[in-house]
């Protein structure tokens, strides 16, 4: 048999061998580990029945337990049965005996449950662990134990099984040898034998003719082809002429030719190779057929077959024959657009990096050891004023001669990173121009390609040693000026510097500022407040801005302060500064002013400045309520006498204890001045009547009929009172005055000691306003309010609805009504109440006509937009309906376009109110809202809109069909024929229906055609 013929059978033998051997070496372990899992059954099983054939009588004699532990250390005693460890236990569960090899180990500080647990844990790792129920002759459970065997150590039993499986293993395991020697050799030859290509590859081997055979060449080119393409390099084979032979797949695909349309062509055909403007460069390929031998290395640009170039790199050697003859050549190369691409990254970031460098705020040199400048950025060139070619290969001696030149034995490796900088002499730089700064110098060795330098950071600190100059002198000048001065973070509000005065005046240490903050030192400020001044500067709006608050000391007492505050967006992080003035002394000199210009200086009281200012007070006061204001004028009777008898010390006594006494005669709401001399003024506002005026004057001169109490002397001091009563003496605050004093000279003349009331003629009609709003509250309390009805009729007389008309019976002007009733309750305040008085009034009716079982009509009530949105009317509403089970939709709310709005904006309860059924309807308007955001039932139109057919018509036209028009007021039977020309079906007043009171309502409704409609 041939040689290459054996060689391949070889391989197959081999793993063959191979798999036998595995399955006998599996078979060898399964028998052998068989036939101990066999044994250990049966050890097992025998160990645990002699244990419990040796225990159960004494587990079934009561006296037994005793004699129990002699038993079990016998049975561990017992070589057959090989235990290690024997634990008995009763039908409970509780150890009644326990012995084993490692019982008497102790371990210390273990308790003793854990030291049993580990025991266990070992016996049953060094032997086989099992357990028995042991029973007596009847079943019953007696106990049972626990106990570990040595494998192999139990004596008698034998069994032919295990024997056979051993002697199975065996065998198997004495089979794989010679197959393991068998697979050795096979593997030895196949490692020693040569692959079949690399024969035919081997120049030595003897072939037929001058050259290779046509099939070794192919195969080794293309394995050759593979080799290249795994290492991404192109492969080009030429023969001697350069005519191409082979392309691998990388040289296909670079340039743009198949192997097949390759072959036969002359190389130049193939490989235009140029440089970067497109010009043609001649090859390696070119020099290897010339001079042959192998080429350097080439970059240049290939032209692919399509036209588009890519950068390459490439090289040819010649390849000869066996008579060492020029034969052909090999061209390789590549693809290095990867590694132009990486170049120009890396050109990018060096520039980039170099652009950093370059913007940094400090000079970075790059130095040797001996400190001979590298590479400097162009912040170096700036601060010295030399170019970069100018800086390379100067030294840092030239450049910073103070101290490196000064002093030789200071070197720039000195400043590497040392904890002795500060000792270190200061550093000053020289300019090209001969000019010096200092220098603050950072440096920091480096090393780069196995040469070490340094990195020197230079920095000109001109600027800050000026800033801390001045920063200095500023900071005495603050320490020692009398205003507090405080620097806080424009965000957290921290305080970072403050004055020596304001530590001083606060009692506070730096360290306590340094965790507080203004608002813990200001009382009478609030956060809100003090933040929105932040907020102001910090917009621009303001430049600055002053306040004041009180600064709290550490002892707990305050001082005010007036604050000048500023915001600094030049700092960074940005701060703010406030500049505190204390005030103290200022506020008591202001306020001595204050009282000197407000108030008598001998009395205390206010003076005639004051008081004009009150009275305008009182005035705008007394014009928003119906009661009155009462100004009493008074002046003392004999002044003079007791000037001239006593002095003008005792008549200064005088005066402070009439002002005493006038202050302690009044009210505290009321005002007591000195006018002049001796004459005073009293506002009282508030009184209801003359009569309130009266008794307050009697009150006045009963208090002045006792002596007045000074040291040593008894005065008897009467004043003559002058009054006079706002509104009804309509003047403004000098007339007022000048009233009162002429009423109070009218006293004089009367015979002093007593009051008069200045009386003035007053129009009737304004006495009129003025008794209503006076006597409209005693008249809710007496009920003189009557709730009438006035019918609503269309053209055939049936009844649609009735309109509420509120009357006062007053007991001298009589009936009250219409427009000047509310007005007067407008005034007085009580336009809700009576509102919701006429709703209950109006809900009684209806309750009593559905008692008599009358057609119930819908109910128009004028009431104000407002009352809509206030939740207490709408729960008292609520209340009514469900009191007088009256429907709401008997309920028709008037109200006016304004109280349209306003109720157009109601919240929940006003929705589900209106929802409820209660409607709406509009009332005193002149023209209809564009567009009413609330559904309208009906439209009450008055003389306004009724003599204008224009707006009769724009009225019907802006409501939908369902809203019904009413025509209100008609007191001729000439307007009700107009209104229903203009086709306004329903109306009420004079000429369609008097009013009606509760009583004749009812009969009304009996006899009343409804419209079926209502």
């Amino acid at each position: 048999m041939r040689p290459d013929r054996r060689m391949d059978k070889q391989p197959w033998l081999t793993g063959l061998a191979g798999v036998c051997l595995i399955l006998l070496a599996a078979q060898a372990l399964l028998c052998l580990w068989q036939a101990r899992a066999l044994q250990l059954r049966l050890d097992h099983a025998h160990v645990a029945a002699e244990a419990a054939r040796a225990l159960q009588p004494e587990l079934v004699r009561p006296a037994g337990l005793r004699s129990l532990r002699p038993v079990v250390d016998a049975l561990l005693q017992r070589p057959d049965l090989g235990l290690r460890f024997l634990a008995v236990q009763d039908a409970e569960g509780v150890v009644l005996a326990r012995a084993g090899w490692l019982e008497a180990l102790r371990l210390p500080l273990l308790p003793q449950r854990l030291q049993e647990q580990w025991r266990d844990t070992l016996y049953a790792v060094w032997g086989s662990y099992g357990s028995r129920s042991i029973r007596g002759r009847d079943g019953r459970l007696l106990g049972s134990i626990e106990y570990s065997l040595e494998p192999g150590a139990v004596e008698g039993v034998r069994v032919e099984a295990v024997a056979a499986l051993r002697l199975a293993g065996w065998i198997s395991a004495g089979l794989t040898l010679p197959l393991a020697a068998m697979v050795a050799i096979g593997l030895y030859r196949q490692r020693r034998a040569k692959p079949e290509w690399l024969g035919r590859a081997d120049p030595d081997r003897p072939v037929s003719g001058n050259g290779w055979g046509a099939s070794d060449v192919g195969e080794f080119r293309d394995r050759a082809g593979e080799v290249m393409d795994a290492l991404q390099y192109a492969l080009i084979v030429t023969d001697r002429e350069g005519v191409v032979r082979y392309l691998n797949k990388t040289a296909e695909h670079l340039t743009g030719w198949s192997m097949a349309d390759a072959q036969g062509r002359l190389l130049y055909s193939i490989f235009h190779l140029v440089d970067g403007a497109g010009a043609v460069l001649p090859g390696p390929a070119d020099g290897a057929l010339r001079e042959g031998r192998p080429q350097a290395m080439q970059s240049g640009w290939l032209r692919r077959r399509h036209g588009e170039t890519v950068p390459i790199e490439m090289t040819a050697y010649p390849m000869r024959n066996r008579q060492r003859l020029l034969d052909g050549i090999t061209l390789l190369f590549r693809d290095t657009t990867p590694q132009q691409q990486a170049l120009q990254s890396l050109r990018r970031e060096a520039r980039l990096s170099q652009a950093v460098v370059d913007h940094l705020e400090e000079g970075l040199l790059i130095t040797d050891m001996a400190g001979v400048v590298h590479s400097a950025n162009a912040r170096a060139e700036r601060m010295f004023g030399y170019s970069r070619d100018e800086l390379v290969g100067a030294t840092v001696t030239k450049l910073m001669p103070v101290p490196f030149l000064n002093a030789p034995t200071i070197r720039i490796t000195d400043y590497v990173a040392s904890r002795n900088v500060g000792k270190l002499p200061k550093v000053v730089g020289w300019r090209k121009d001969a000019t010096t700064f200092p220098i603050e110098l950072w440096v920091q060795p480096m090393r780069v390609e196995s040469a070490d330098g340094l990195v020197v950071v230079v920095r000109d600190i001109s600027e800050r040693l000026r800033g801390e100059n001045l920063a200095m002198r500023l900071g005495r000048l603050l320490d020692n000026a009398s205003e507090e001065v405080y620097i806080f973070e424009a965000q957290s509000l921290y305080f970072l510097e403050v004055s020596r005065t304001a530590q001083r005046n606060l009692g506070y240490s730096p360290e306590q500022l340094a965790r507080m903050t203004p608002l813990d030192i200001s009382a009478e400020l609030s956060e809100e407040s003090f933040h929105h001044f932040l907020a102001d500067l910090r917009g621009g709006d303001k430049d600055h801005l002053v306040y004041r608050c009180r600064h709290k000391r550490a002892d707990g007492s305050s001082y005010p302060v007036e604050v000048r505050l500023n915001f600094s967006r030049d700092e960074e992080p940005p701060v703010f500064m406030a500049i505190a003035t204390d005030i103290g002394d200022r506020l008591l000199a202001e306020e001595r002013l204050s009282q000197l210009a407000h108030f008598d200086a001998l009395t205390g009281l206010p003076n005639r400045v004051m008081l004009h200012d009150r009275l305008q007070q009182a005035l705008l006061a007394a014009q928003r309520g119906p009661r009155l204001l009462g100004v009493f004028f008074l002046d003392l009777d004999r002044f003079k006498q007791i000037n001239d008898l006593h002095g003008h010390a005792v008549g200064d006594q005088v005066l402070k204890a009439v002002a005493d006494r006038l202050r302690s005669a009044v009210r505290p709401s009321d005002t007591v001045a000195r006018l002049s001399g001796d004459e005073f003024v009293i506002l009282a506002p508030g009184l209801r009547s003359a009569e309130d005026a009266q008794f307050v004057a009697a009150k006045l001169l009963d208090r002045f009929a006792q002596p007045l109490d000074l040291p040593g002397l008894a005065i008897t001091c009467r004043p003559s009172i002058g009054i006079t009563l706002y509104p009804l003496d309509d003047s403004d605050a000098d007339g007022l005055l000048r009233h009162a004093d002429n009423a109070m000279y009218q006293a004089k003349q009367a015979g002093r000691g007593c009051w008069r009331l200045f009386t003035a003629e007053i129009d009737p009609g304004r006495r009129r306003q003025f008794d209503l709003e006076r006597e409209i509250h005693a008249a809710v309390a007496l009920n003189q309010f009557h709730l009438m009805s006035a019918p609503v009729l269309d053209a055939e007389g049936r009844a649609h609805a009735l309109l509420a008309a509120l009357r006062w019976q007053h007991p001298r002007h009589g009936v009250i009504e219409g427009t000047e009733l509310w007005q007067a309750a407008s005034r007085a305040g009580l336009v809700a109440d009576l509102e919701l008085w006429q709703i209950c009034r109006a809900c009684e009716q209806l309750d009593a006509a559905a008692q008599e079982k009358l057609p119930l009509l819908p109910y128009l009530l004028p009431v104000s937009g407002w009352q809509l949105r206030d939740r207490q009317f709408i729960a008292h509403l609520g209340d009514l309906l469900a009191r007088y089970r009256v429907p709401a939709a008997c309920l028709v709310f008037a109200v006016t376009p304004d109280g349209l709005i306003e109720a157009s904006d109601r919240h929940a309860d006003t929705g589900q109110l209106l929802r409820a059924g209660v409607r709406l309807a509009l009332r005193d308007f002149n023209l209809m809202p564009a567009s009413p955001s609330l559904p309208l039932a009906y439209v009450l139109a008055g003389a306004s809109v009724l003599h204008v057919p224009e707006r009769v018509q724009a009225l019907r036209a802006a409501l939908p069909r369902q809203t019904v028009i009413i025509a209100t007021g008609v007191s001729t039977p000439e307007e009700l024929r107009r209104c229903h020309a203009a086709g306004i079906a329903c109306a009420a007043g004079p000429a369609v229906a008097g009013d009606l009171d509760p009583s004749a309502l009812a009969a009304w409704l009996r006899n009343s055609r409804i419209d079926d409609a209502v």
